[in-house]
């Protein structure tokens, strides 16, 4: 099962009014200016200097393979 997978099983697993909820809190993290959101605006120059800096880390052998890292923090955190 994909992480993606077990997450949906969750999410219909939960009632209505839990499933609500955690579609507000989503909608609340994305849009809130509030600094302890990680998902600030940031610049072409900033995104352009991660990508290269994720890509020698790939090139060096540092990468992980992201279904392994998710489907080990999903059993880790009893999601899947």
């Amino acid at each position: 099962m994909s992480t993606l997978d077990a997450t949906l099983s969750m999410l219909e697993a939960l009632p209505e009014d839990a499933r609500i909820k955690v579609m507000e809190f989503t909608q609340r993290l994305f849009t809130s200016r509030n600094p302890a959101n990680p998902f600030v605006p940031v610049s072409q120059d900033q995104i352009r200097s991660d990508l290269t800096e994720s890509r020698q880390q790939i090139s060096d052998g540092k990468g992980l393979d992201m279904e392994d890292a998710l489907n080990s923090m999903g059993k880790q955190h009893g999601f899947i």
